[in-house]
């Protein structure tokens, strides 16, 4: 493998560097978006304008590799039309990421920014299944063993997060007893504590799972758990089409948010019909429905998650596991810093010990990948690198097999 020139340095250092600070900044700006008394916006609208913006990007982007406009529009045209039956083959995943992208905001919405960090993490042990189930690659038994670590420590993440509500719900009754008890409203205390009582009892009933799901914790981490299986599946399906073809990755990014664009709109009519539609059918009517709530920290937060899957295919062909790995455990404690300032999100021990546990797996799982044989390779080098390598060797193992027949 020929040495990285310095422009693949800067590059690869450049968009890890990008990949933190998106990685934080989109779940800060989420956040940020649904908290306070900020006018509630669509979700499913959301999702539909960040793959319009990707598709947009995307297109400049084929341009630019191609260095001319009309090469660049000539290559999509090929593709779409002439080779359409690969470019269908995106279809599957663009519905995923469409599901996968609304869930992350309902997710956002009822879990503290740090806890859905931590959790998300949970995508590694779903993409390790799909990859094991859908490409036959295997992992090592240290890959297995730090999968294993890294559930136990989102089950502490998730555990902690449960009891900080079941805290908060004790002091919010506390303060309501001490402010209702010295003016002797007694009828105004009982019914307060009754209410609150019901509520409880109708959470606490295993058999009631609208009263589960209304637990704000819980719908989160479902949320958060079939968003990590659908990015699991998704990520590994995409893969093999990518690996499969030499078709550009920024061609592929266009084949895959076109029909998101769609599939995006057609979800949004479907679950918010009432609230694009309450006003009848008229064009100018439904679009400012539509953008009901869009301000400028909604725009942001679109624009950051459609950049990062343009981040993400740049540090895929630039980096290698160790470095994302650590761009990853990076953005984590970083996120939970500014939580702490900006959301006064206060972490206890059992929260850390869950997060280190998460952050030291991701790096594990990254250091020790399955290997053929007990060659005394550096554990740091990535599978992409060990599969260019011996892609490399291919040539001189033929060799070698072609002189033994001779002889």
């Amino acid at each position: 493998m020929s040495a990285p020139t310095k422009k693949d340095v800067i590059i690869k250092y450049t968009s890890l560097v990008v990949l933190v600070l998106q990685n934080t900044s989109l779940v800060l700006f989420m956040k940020f978006a649904m908290s306070g008394s900020r006018a509630k916006f669509l979700k499913t609208i959301t999702v539909f304008f960040g793959e319009v913006f990707k598709f947009i990007a995307s297109i400049i982007l084929v341009m630019l590799e191609e260095k001319s406009v009309f090469k660049g529009f000539y290559v999509i045209y090929d593709q779409f039309v002439n080779h359409y039956k690969d470019a269908l083959k995106v279809l599957i995943p663009a519905g995923v990421y469409t599901v996968q992208n609304f869930l992350l905001y309902v997710a956002v919405g009822h879990l503290p920014s740090a806890t859905f960090m931590v959790t998300y993490q949970l995508k590694i042990l779903t993409t390790a299944i799909f990859t094991r189930l859908v490409l036959k690659r295997r992992l090592s038994n240290v890959q297995w063993l730090s999968l294993v670590a890294l559930f136990a420590g989102i089950v502490m993440v998730q555990y902690d997060q449960k009891r900080s509500e079941d805290a908060e719900k004790e002091a919010k009754l506390a303060q309501i007893m001490t402010t209702l008890a010295p003016t002797q409203d007694m009828s105004a205390l009982n019914s307060t504590v009754a209410a609150m009582l019901e509520e409880a009892k109708a959470e606490s009933e295993g058999s009631s799972i609208i009263a589960l799901l209304k637990q704000p914790s819980t719908l989160g981490f479902i949320a958060v758990l079939v968003a990590c299986c659908l990015s699991g599946f998704a990520g590994i399906y995409f893969e093999k089409i990518l690996k499969t073809s030499d078709v550009s990755i920024w061609v592929r990014n266009i084949q895959l948010a076109l029909p998101s664009i769609f599939l995006g709109l057609l979800f949004a009519f479907v679950k918010d019909n009432d609230a694009i539609f309450g006003d009848g059918i008229n064009p100018a009517v439904v679009w400012e429905r539509m953008l009901v709530g869009f301000d400028w920290a909604v725009w942001v937060t679109v624009g950051i998650s459609a950049f990062g899957g343009l981040v993400v295919a740049v540090v895929i062909k630039f980096a290698d596991n160790i470095l994302k790995a650590f761009a990853t455990s990076f953005a984590i404690v970083l996120n939970c810093v500014l939580s702490y300032f900006l959301f006064d999100f206060k972490p206890s021990l059992l929260f850390v010990q869950g997060a280190a546990l998460v952050i030291g797996a991701v790096f594990v799982y990254s250091l020790f990948p399955y290997r053929a044989t007990n060659t005394h390779q550096p554990v740091a080098k990535s599978e992409e690198e060990a599969l260019a390598q011996e892609m490399k060797d291919m040539p001189e193992k033929l060799d070698e097999d072609n002189n033994f027949k001779k002889v």
